[in-house]
């Protein structure tokens, strides 16, 4: 399997390359490997040995996978804005748009990795796999990343696999890790799990949250006068959520996180108390590695500052929102930790903030450090970060995706959505835009992630209108709605940013269609051409989900089923759906008996009858309760045999009518309780 392997590094200020040419020249005795305890896959180790020190540059394995049966590759972008998901054999990622590379390559891997650009030729970082004929899949991942990062670059014409460890920087004083490897097949959930449970990382125990955050309508606007009016907003909808967090736009400076701006005059602690007294949990939003021009980290730390060969600032990117151009801060400046110490203890211990979103945390690692590869640095800085907030949750954002997995609570796993489908930065062939439908693209492409190294942060939804300005929504109704219910299908932190009190109520029944909030268990999930079709368990009840993330109408035949959705009422097999632009609907999987009552769906959820928390079906009558968060109109259905004349539901007599061919009983349900 492996065919051949290079390893290029630094001896006394001079460039090598010793190359493997194949397992005869010495490649395989250098790779151990080991199956024990393992049901569907193997972990192979390669570690250099050698008498001087040396400077690694990089180090690849050439593999021979015989993937011609492989329909589509997993592909992993390298942070959480870069687009991922599983790419056809006839697709291709195109390079970046020359023009805009000077401004937009720090935010993704445009500058350590040469964009081929053909069709069949793709890149994922740290993991990816392949769908097989047979309905498995072959995963084959890093299992640490500390030693550099690790790309899978396959090229579907050739069926040709290079295995890439970026250690550019990395010391080697005798010995150092080259590969740590993990090559399973099987199930894909399956060999996931023993794949990241290889890793040795903490299993998440994070619960799924709702919340509220303020970056998405009110942007670096945001006021302490904002914060208290949509908090008497939410208090009045009286919904279950859990954060309130605070977005960008509350900090004296980018850079400056110890005071407020003169827009909080109260200061943050106040802002936090005030939350709580609403009954959420308070977050925060900090960029612990970046600063600009008009910060005083800046101006009165320029040693703190990441430095280029030259001695030249680092730029992280530009960011119109700020001064223009931020900077990239050195993690191990002397004095700089310290800093960070301070800001994390007043944040939380004084202020009392117990959600932190750490934002554009890339930009601590755009450099090797001290002998270090860029992944050790961005795992070092993380690791420091998550020993100092025991008491509060992370919520990773703009961060490579393996140095993020188990040291953080939630973690973005898409760009920012945008109140648009799509902007002409696409013709950038920038991964990292802001764009619904580039943030849903990886929502569903990356799903598989949540509650196995973190639970998945898919960006907010946005429901309003809003007014001209900075606030209007451009989005359809569908595209809401189907941004709406694939956050909450496939997310484990849920938020959003409208002011409540400016919703229809349409869309307030909508907000309302999401409570109460759970996680789901993905049985499936299949593309055609942009036609998604996801099965699914919700409290132990099975659901149908189409979701047309495409500009056409399409036509769905139901093949299974019989299914319930309130606009239909039952589908039965082989009925044809027709899908607008944009749109998603959830059908319930009715379960037909033939000598007893059972039910038939209901309204009120996203998904139909979810809400029913319990649910005592017998003979003659039939026991339920509706969670406490169940929407206040709330009609649900029964089918019963033929001849029965009413249904006892809850002690109460429903007499029988005959619906779509069923004798259907209708129990209206009022303030979430019959």
């Amino acid at each position: 399997m492996f065919s051949h392997g290079e390893l290029a590094y630094v001896y006394k200020n001079h460039k090598y390359t010793y190359h493997f040419k194949d397992s005869s020249a010495g490649l395989a005795s250098a790779i151990e490997s080991d199956d024990q305890g393992l049901k569907y896959g193997r972990k192979f180790f390669v570690d250099l040995k050698h008498s001087e020190p040396i400077e690694l540059q990089h180090f690849k394995l050439e593999l021979e996978p015989r993937l011609q049966n492989s329909s589509r590759m997993m592909v992993n972008g390298f942070q959480s804005w870069s687009g991922s998901g599983e790419m056809s054999r006839d697709e291709r990622i195109p390079p970046l748009f020359k023009p805009a590379y000077f401004v937009l390559a720090p935010y993704g891997d445009y500058r350590f990795y040469r964009y081929p650009g053909r069709r069949g030729r793709f890149h994922s970082w740290t993991y990816t796999y392949f769908a097989l004929e047979n309905g498995e899949a072959m995963v084959i991942g890093s299992l640490d990343e500390r030693g550099g990062y690790t790309l899978f670059d396959y090229d579907y014409n050739r069926d040709r696999l290079v295995v890439l460890r970026d250690c550019q920087g990395a010391l080697s004083p005798g010995s150092y890790p080259l590969l740590r490897l993990y090559i399973g097949r099987g199930k894909l959930r399956e060999v996931l799990e023993e794949y990241f449970g290889e890793m040795g990382m903490p299993r998440t125990h994070s619960p799924r949250v709702t919340g509220w955050c303020s970056w998405y309508n009110y942007y670096t606007r945001i006021t302490e006068e904002d914060i208290r009016h949509v908090l008497k907003g939410l208090s009045r909808c009286k919904l279950p959520l859990d954060y309130f967090q605070i977005d960008d736009g509350w900090q004296s400076g980018l850079g400056d996180w110890l005071q407020c701006n003169d827009k909080f005059p109260s200061g943050m602690a106040k802002a936090a108390a005030a939350i709580s007294d609403c009954g959420f949990q308070p977050g925060l939003w900090l960029a612990p590695f970046i600063c600009d021009r008009r910060s005083k980290i800046y101006q009165d730390n320029p040693e703190w500052l990441l430095k280029d060969s030259r001695g030249r600032p680092v730029k992280a990117g530009y960011n119109p929102n700020w001064s223009g151009w931020f900077y990239a801060l050195d993690f191990y400046a002397p004095g700089f930790q310290d800093y960070l110490d301070r800001v994390l203890e007043k944040v939380q211990q004084e202020w009392g903030y117990r959600l932190l979103k750490l934002d554009f945390l890339y930009a601590v690692a755009l450099l090797p450090r001290l002998g270090k590869p860029r992944s050790a640095v961005m795992i070092e800085a993380m690791e420091f970060i998550r020993a100092r907030t025991k008491g509060s949750k992370l919520l990773g954002c703009g961060v490579p995706l393996g140095p993020a997995m188990g040291r953080v609570d939630y973690c973005r796993i898409g760009s920012d959505v945008g109140p648009f489908w799509d902007l002409p930065l696409k013709g950038f062939s920038y991964r990292e835009r802001i764009s619904t439908g580039n943030s849903l693209k990886s929502t569903i492409g990356r799903h598989h992630l949540d509650r196995l190294v973190f639970r998945n942060d898919p960006d907010v939804f946005i429901l309003r209108d809003g007014s001209p300005g900075v606030n209007l929504n451009r989005l359809t109704g569908r595209q809401r709605s189907s941004l709406f219910f694939l956050n909450q299908l496939l997310g484990g932190l849920i938020f959003f940013s409208d002011d409540p009190s400016e919703y229809t109520p349409e869309q307030l029944q909508l907000l309302r269609s999401g409570f109460p909030g759970m996680d789901c268990t993905i049985e499936s999930l299949e593309n055609q051409n942009g036609l998604w079709r996801i099965e699914f368990t919700a409290r132990r009840r099975k659901y149908l989900a189409l979701a047309n993330l495409t500009a056409r109408n399409r036509a769905v035949s139901m093949s299974g089923g019989p299914y319930f959705h309130p606009d239909y009422f039952v589908i039965r097999p082989e009925t044809t759906v027709n899908l607008g632009a944009y749109e998603t609907t959830c059908f319930y999987k009715i379960e037909p008996r033939k000598e007893r009552p059972y039910l038939v769906g209901a309204t009120g959820h996203i998904y139909p009858g979810a809400q029913i928390e319990k649910l005592i079906i017998r003979e003659r009558s039939v026991t339920m309760q509706l969670h406490e968060h169940a929407s206040a109109d709330t009609w649900v259905y029964f089918a019963v045999p033929r001849g029965t004349i009413n249904l006892n539901v809850n002690k109460v007599s429903y007499p029988v009518t005959l619906k779509n061919g069923l004798y259907i009983v209708t129990v209206h349900f009022e303030g979430g309780s019959k």
